[in-house]
């Protein structure tokens, strides 16, 4: 198992090692973040590999010959990468010295902007193309993939989401205590593609209605400076606290004392994100703009003000919210589950070895 940043390939070793499979987990040191659950634990009967790339630019060229030789000492039956970009490719060339199947897994942007890329998306076509499998987490993930991967060779298998560890019902009193009762949270990487300035300009007019109310952002990248440039022109530094990176086990934590996660309005790229999940299995509510109508607990918005509007509802509706929250949860139970998807996961390897 090969990762980038994908919470999915932690819960998948999980799933696998408690079936009985051994599974070698080769991480990029310098990746070594605090939202990557690898970076703080290691499932039960896994063997964790932290790989440092050689001191060369660009990252991926530096890691290309210390994971290549990693892989080839395991001599694995099966190579599973999760993120179809630059550590797909070393994977690839590995399964093809040890002549095994190579799966690979796109989680998101890899999938839905890449391919458009003149460059780089013939670079990865190039992988693409001859990949024994290629598992998607979203089902309009498929029609970025249409030419570049053939139909028999994609599947759909959901996200995987801890609902034991994202789950209500966990201490957060210290976080009410220090930012109130009318918590909005934003978790995910600062960048223009997360949108943070729509969701900074929607929690504005909320704070017109609910100027007891406070915005954590949970995450770091290159929008920061600006975002904390806009705070300060909507005169809201007393109600926007940019918290950084949090460790991934205290995210439960947050999403406990919050009313409501806000992010994720790009009609370019819409997603049903990771972290999506994971507000809503901790009961808290999520507003974003996706191609999911029917997902429970999640209010589908895309304008500034229609989002607002929602967000106020939410803040001042407890029982709005608790049923809201309470119906996302049990939507992400019934498809989201670690049982099913490694269960759909290990048929794809069986079929690939078979032959």
């Amino acid at each position: 198992m090969i990762d980038e940043i994908a919470n999915c390939a932690f819960h998948l070793t999980s799933g696998l090692t408690k079936k009985g499979h051994e599974v070698f987990v080769l991480l990029d040191i310098l990746r070594k973040q605090n939202r990557l659950l690898f970076s703080q634990k290691n499932p039960p009967g896994s063997k964790v590999m932290w790989i440092r790339p050689l001191p060369i630019r660009p990252r991926a060229l530096g890691l290309f010959l210390p994971m290549l030789l990693a892989i080839l000492r395991i001599r694995p039956q099966i190579i599973h990468v999760q993120y179809l970009w630059s550590q797909f490719f070393i994977g690839f060339i590995a399964a093809r010295l040890l002549r095994v199947p190579i799966v690979g897994t796109g989680h998101g942007w890899e999938v839905l902007d890449v391919p458009k890329e003149r460059i780089r998306g013939k670079v990865q076509r190039f992988f693409l193309k001859r990949a024994d499998k290629i598992i998607l987490t979203a089902e309009y993930y498929h029609k970025s993939m249409e030419g570049i991967v053939k139909p028999k060779r994609r599947i759909y298998i959901p996200r995987m989401i801890d609902t034991e560890m994202f789950r209500p019902g966990i201490h957060c009193n210290d976080i009410k205590e220090k930012y109130g009762n009318r918590i909005v949270t934003f978790i995910a990487r600062l960048y223009k593609i997360k949108t943070p300035y729509k969701t900074l300009k929607t929690f504005r007019l909320a704070l017109d209605e609910f100027p007891d109310a406070n915005l954590l952002i949970l995450g770091i990248g290159p929008e920061e400076h600006g975002m904390r440039k806009m705070v300060k022109e909507l005169r809201m530094e007393n109600n926007v606290h940019f918290l950084g990176e949090v460790q991934n086990t205290e995210v439960p934590r947050y999403l406990n004392a919050s009313k409501v996660e806000v992010r994720g309005f790009n009609p370019l790229t819409p997603e049903l994100g990771i972290s999506h999940l994971e507000a809503l299995a901790c009961e808290t509510p999520v507003l974003t703009y996706n191609d999911y109508p029917d997902v429970k607990g999640m209010i589908i918005c895309l304008e500034i003000e229609e989002i607002a509007t929602a967000l106020k509802k939410i803040l001042g509706d407890d029982k709005y919210q608790r049923e809201l929250g309470a119906a996302g949860r049990q939507y992400v139970i019934d498809n989201f589950s670690i049982e099913a998807a490694t269960q759909q996961t290990l048929q794809v390897y069986y079929k690939l070895l078979k032959e």
